[in-house]
């Protein structure tokens, strides 16, 4: 769906496309043009239910106002329908024309009068709406606007919403080590079900990559069983992109990791030297190299071992110790492994900056549920979200909450309407939905008693009880 919609009646597609070029200028991507092959209508929808989804999803609309479209049956009927949906209504005077009353209430911009003066006045009025084309992201129809279980990705930004102070608080945190100096490393902490990695990945990421003249991004990575493979691969994506500059086969992940392996020999200069190559390849030489190592927790799982992990953090430590190299690391880690960070040998002398993410406020819940749905033009019929969050009343309900929007949207939402009824009835509520998807699989699996009994040693096997008596994912082999 689309962040700005364009009204305008059909004689004035000339000054619609003109329109829709300047809004691209100045950075917007998500744009709706009902006859542009791009941002229009496809071939044989429904073009009345698609331009009704639109209105309901945009962020605005924009009306072009004209002798033809103030005489125009549906252009008004878009206007009154946008005002009905509390969307801010920008009209923009583009020829001598009688702007109709239900316009009256809102400031009209006089393109004909003022010239390019009238474009600066509606890219503030969007700016203070809310429309920042900085903070604009498109969405993919084809996904889904509730992910579920799985971390938000850097694809889903566009239906990230609940954190937007927290991705504000970590960007300028970022932003002020890189000016000012201090501590090039950041742990990005808290407890299971926060959200981290969601957050660095849908909410920090995409912002990072919109100013690419500041920050080259290594990752997101996992640290899993190979640390050091892990790392090649982020290496080789970033240049990936990058290949005209970077000639020759020496930037590929094998050859990373060739040239990681045969670092000891070299004092440990590699990964710095590879961050001033992305800088150069990139011609970005003041760019920061960010490497984001996710859920860093693994590096002290007893799956991964002392060696694995010493293996990268060896190469981290030695870049960001290196003179000159512009290079910084932000660790997503569970909280309950603080300690484990802070006292492993290779990270003792680091003094990380600590920035402290907490269970998502409940207020804010109705966030998660509303906003994405608005994005997708999805209808939320009265009640359902009172019913939704009423059922998380605990904050750590996030995981189970966003497993039951993903079970509720792709089961009843292909009507683009979301029921209390579907909710309560038929997926059975917040924790019923996680049951039932359960016992669905194990059902169909037709598992014998001892296969029963082996599946839930496995299960078991798969958590961690720390000294505290904390629970915490243990990762196993598949084997």
């Amino acid at each position: 769906m689309s962040a700005i919609f364009i009204s305008h009646s059909s004689q004035d597609d000339a000054a619609a496309r003109d329109l829709r070029e300047r809004l691209r200028s100045q950075g917007h991507r998500s744009l709706f043009l009902d006859f542009h092959p791009e941002d229009g209508i496809a071939a044989g929808r429904d073009w009345e239910k698609e331009l009704y989804q639109q209105l309901r999803a945009c962020g605005a609309l924009i009306v072009l106002c004209s002798t033809s479209s103030m005489g125009s049956a549906w252009c008004l009927v878009e206007v009154a329908l946008a005002k009905t949906l509390g969307k801010p209504i920008f009209p923009i005077k583009i020829g001598p024309c009688e702007t109709n009353p239900v316009l009256t209430s809102h400031q009209i911009v006089d393109l004909e009068r003022d010239g390019e003066q009238a474009y600066e006045r509606l890219w503030t009025g969007l700016a203070e709406a809310g429309l920042d084309p900085a903070d604009a992201f498109d969405w993919d129809g084809s996904r889904s606007p509730y992910p579920g279980l799985m971390a938000f990705q850097e694809d889903d930004a566009a239906v990230f919403f609940g954190r937007e102070a927290d991705t504000r608080r970590l960007l300028e945190e970022l932003q002020r080590v890189q000016r000012f100096g201090g501590s090039r490393a950041i742990v990005l902490h808290g407890p299971s079900g926060s959200g981290k990695s969601s957050l660095v990945r849908a909410g920090l990421l995409p912002r990072l990559r919109a100013n690419p003249d500041c920050w080259r991004v290594v990752g997101p990575m996992r640290p899993q069983e190979d640390p050091l493979r892990e790392l090649s691969i982020a290496l080789g994506q970033a240049f990936a992109p990058l290949a005209k500059a970077t000639p020759g086969p020496g930037y590929d992940w094998r050859s990373i990791l060739a040239c990681l392996e045969n670092d000891e020999e070299r004092g440990g200069e590699t990964l710095a030297e590879l961050s001033l190559d992305l800088q150069v390849a990139a011609d970005e030489r003041e760019a920061t190299v960010l490497l984001i190592i996710d859920q860093a927790e693994e590096l002290f799982s007893a799956t991964a071992g002392a060696s694995p992990a010493e293996r990268l953090l060896r190469h981290v430590c030695s870049a960001l110790s290196a003179p000159g190299c512009n290079f910084m690391v932000l660790f997503t880690l569970r909280s309950d492994f603080l300690e484990d960070f802070a006292q492993h040998p290779m990270l003792r002398d680091l003094e990380a900056e600590r920035f402290h993410l907490g269970l998502i406020p409940i207020e804010n819940l109705a966030l998660v549920i509303e906003q994405p749905a608005q994005v997708a033009g999805l209808e939320l019929e009265p009640g359902l979200v009172q019913a939704l969050v009423a059922d998380a009343e605990t904050q750590d309900a996030l995981p189970l909450l966003a497993f039951a929007l993903r079970e509720l949207y792709e089961r009843h939402g292909t009507d683009g309407r979301l029921s209390v009824d579907e909710y309560r009835d038929k997926l059975g509520g917040l924790e019923a939905s996680v049951a039932r998807a359960a016992e669905a699989v194990v059902a169909a699996a037709k598992l014998s008693s001892d296969q029963q009994s082996r599946l839930r040693e496995t299960l078991v096997s798969m958590v961690r009880v720390n000294e505290d008596g904390q629970f915490t994912r243990q990762p196993i082999e598949w084997s």
